[in-house]
């Protein structure tokens, strides 16, 4: 029996906050960034996306009460929502909401999914500070490296509740604040000598004890946040910004620098990254951390 999941009318843009608020993500950026990312595939952040997709449905599959109302929060391209679908007998109901139209459509009309499962996935555009859905609707919500995108994670979390059944759980995962470290010092120093200040080119990522006391503070029961971190290697700068923009990465910052940035400042940034952090073979290294988190509603 199909179970009734009513949609609001929606959109993709967030409720309206005060604008003194500081720092501010430019939202239009960030949809541009996801549409040019799925325009084309790349090893590494494909790879990545898939295996952290793994732990997170490995981690939903461990729940003792399986979930027959799913909310795919921040679906890319609809690999997650494959991941979701279940192993055994179990029937689900899996509803995926992303930023932009275009990545929605991606989802919606891949043949492989008519291949593989005969059915089409439910996608949504909507942003996860206004979704909609009514109260208490889904048995859980899952998001796999998409909460970092939002400018107000703890109003993003409240939403999240309000449409989790009572005693729903909550799984995630979400770049840690060791991401990149080497890439941002590299970027900060640079900013250095060439403007004496730095200005903002990454996201701020959270902490692991930031999420767990998020999570308590918000009012989900048991919440539980651990972490697994990689050390990837890139042949130089410029092949590790390919694979973040392919991830979808953006200066989302509305106070970046907003002039053009020439060839020779990449040649200085990649001068910087390999004289600090290189290995044995003149690789550059990059530290990659992933939190996985999860916590039930009341």
């Amino acid at each position: 029996m199909k179970h009734s999941i009513p949609i609001q009318p929606c959109n993709c843009i967030p409720p309206s906050r005060d604008r003194s608020e500081s720092p501010r993500m430019n939202l239009d950026r960030i949809c541009r960034a996801w549409d040019r990312a799925g325009n084309h595939s790349d090893s590494f952040p494909d790879s990545l996306l898939e295996r952290v997709g793994e732990l997170l449905a490995e981690r939903l599959e461990e729940i003792r009460s399986q979930p027959e109302t799913i909310l795919d929060l921040g679906c890319r391209n609809g690999l997650f929502w494959r991941q979701l679908q279940p192993t055994g007998k179990t029937k689900r109901r899996i509803v995926s909401t992303t930023l932009t139209s275009n990545s929605a459509l991606r989802t919606m009309q891949g043949g492989l999914w008519q291949k593989i499962w005969r059915k089409r996935p439910e996608v949504i555009c909507a942003h996860p500070l206004s979704l909609p859905f009514a109260n208490q609707t889904f048995d859980a919500v899952v998001s796999n490296m998409m909460l970092h995108w939002i400018n107000d994670r703890r109003e993003a979390f409240k939403e999240i509740r309000r449409v989790l059944k009572s005693n729903g759980v909550l799984l995630f995962s979400i770049p840690g604040e060791n991401t990149l470290t080497e890439l941002r010092q590299s970027l900060a120093e640079l900013d250095l000598q060439r403007d004496n200040r730095t200005w903002p080119h990454l996201l701020t990522l959270p902490s692991l004890q930031d999420l767990g006391d998020e999570l308590l503070t918000l009012g989900f029961r048991l919440p539980v946040v651990d972490r697994e971190v990689i050390h990837p290697t890139f042949n130089n700068v410029w092949t590790l910004l390919k694979h973040l923009r392919a991830l979808g990465s953006c200066n989302p910052w509305e106070e970046r620098k907003n002039t053009l940035t020439g060839k020779q400042y990449f040649s200085d940034l990649q001068d910087l990254y390999l004289a600090r952090h290189h290995s044995a073979n003149h690789a550059l290294t990059a530290t990659v951390e992933i939190l996985f988190g999860h916590g039930w509603r009341d």
